[in-house]
């Protein structure tokens, strides 16, 4: 990395703002989750209690006592477990509140009727769903240290920047995820009504007790008490052994099994396919415009540092006294692009404002003809998740405000902007 960074410009807001040493660089870096609160653990943990849980679940058979209806608790259960593999992953703030909702079902549903395997193996699903919540917990915390050492950085000169332009983040995320969401609404209605709708078929229907004789893959045989001989359509025929008394319903619909009845399984998947998305979205979305709305609207720390554009299009951020490149801070993406017509002509005298887009390909567009470092004054506290602007210097000498459009993360040790050289090449 060169030795020499290029100012901004002396009249420009980098003026008394105080600069982000390696020190408090040093203990912002240290603040990160432990290593045990990774998502990689939590994920891997859920996803293999979960697949032993439903090897080890014993099957259930439909009778007349016990019919195989909708599940629709079963389906809560399942989407919240598929839910938090993401959940965990890209979502704390969710898993905090499904996973215990989570724990709750499976201590209720399967622990009371389970044997002593599927039992066990309950319990350990409960086991993973504390350490993806204790990490959570942690990531969540972590960010909190994270903004109180930079705020406690800035605030050494009580320098706050307010930084100018509209924000539009997260407004496809959430219309996309409002959309979804009203999807997987409709089909709960649709599949309840549905439910309600054979409920009422099968009061009117005449109840038969017939006694199984065959069955084929598709169908059971079976001869009523007045010798009638009637075959009725069933999803579980090997469930029916033969000689055994099942109750058939007769109606003008024709004949079917009173232990099963409608299953709304088609619309259920449509619940899960519509509501796991749309709720994932609108919290992404809503989390986004939050984070973008206190950015643009709030007072934030403003911290000089010095940021390199690496040839791959990303940002990398060191420390201000990080004059060698020898420790990367974090890494970002940033795009720059005017403000709307009607405030170009009151920012335009000053710095260039950019607008951020939710479209991460727009880093194709921006144009990378310098990689040397820069000096910067970073808006606000960087975090995992987090909304960040940056006033760097533009190629006519003038401040450039970027904004960040993906997530903040932490390099790899040993991790270099792509294309860097060392000092003395």
């Amino acid at each position: 990395m060169s030795q020499t960074s290029l100012p901004i410009s002396t009249d420009s807001a980098s003026e008394e703002v105080p600069a982000w040493l390696s020190a408090d660089a040093a203990a912002w870096a240290s603040a990160r989750p432990a290593s045990w609160a990774r998502p990689l653990w939590s994920v891997l943990a859920l996803l293999a209690t979960v697949a032993t849980a439903i090897a080890m679940e014993p099957l259930s058979v439909c009778s007349d006592a016990a019919p195989c209806g909708p599940d629709w608790i079963g389906m809560v259960q399942a989407g919240l477990a598929i839910g938090l593999l993401y959940w965990n992953a890209r979502l704390p703030e969710l898993a905090l509140v499904a996973a215990p909702v989570l724990v709750a079902i499976v201590a209720w549903e399967e622990l009371p009727s389970a044997g002593w395997g599927s039992r066990a193996a309950n319990l350990a699903v409960i086991a993973a769903l504390g350490l993806g919540w204790a990490a959570a917990w942690v990531r969540l915390a972590a960010r909190r240290r994270q903004w109180q050492l930079v705020g406690r950085a800035a605030t050494t000169e009580r320098r706050r920047w307010e930084p100018a332009g509209p924000r539009r983040r997260g407004t496809i995320p959430i219309a996309a995820g409002l959309a979804l969401c009203a999807v997987a609404a409709g089909a709960i209605a649709l599949g309840l009504r549905a439910v309600h709708e054979d409920e009422r078929q099968a009061a009117r229907a005449t109840r038969t007790q017939t006694e199984v004789t065959g069955r084929t893959d598709m169908s059971l045989r079976v001869r009523a008490h007045d010798g009638r001989r009637i075959t009725v359509d069933a999803l579980f025929p090997e469930d029916y052994r033969l000689g055994t008394t099942v109750t058939v319903l007769e109606d003008e619909s024709g004949p079917r099994l009173a232990a099963e009845p409608y299953d709304a399984l088609g619309w259920q998947l449509l619940v899960l396919a519509g509501g796991l998305p749309g709720l994932s979205l609108l919290t992404t979305g809503l989390l986004a415009r939050r984070r973008s709305t206190a950015l643009r609207l709030a007072p934030v720390p403003a911290l000089r540092v010095l940021e390199r554009l690496g040839h791959d299009g990303r940002t990398w951020v060191y420390a201000a006294d990080d004059t060698a490149g020898s420790a990367p801070l974090f890494t970002c993406v940033c795009v720059p692009v005017l403000p709307d017509a009607d405030e170009r002509e009151q920012f335009g005298a000053e710095i260039t404002v950019a607008h951020h887009t939710d479209d991460i390909d727009d880093i194709n567009d921006v144009p990378i003809t310098e990689t040397r470092p820069h000096e910067a004054v970073m808006l606000g506290a960087p975090y995992e998740g987090g909304e960040l602007a940056l006033i760097t210097p533009g190629a006519d000498g003038n401040p450039v405000v970027t904004h960040t459009i993906g997530p903040v993360r932490l390099p790899r040790p040993g991790k270099r902007p792509a294309g860097e050289t060392s000092a003395d090449s």
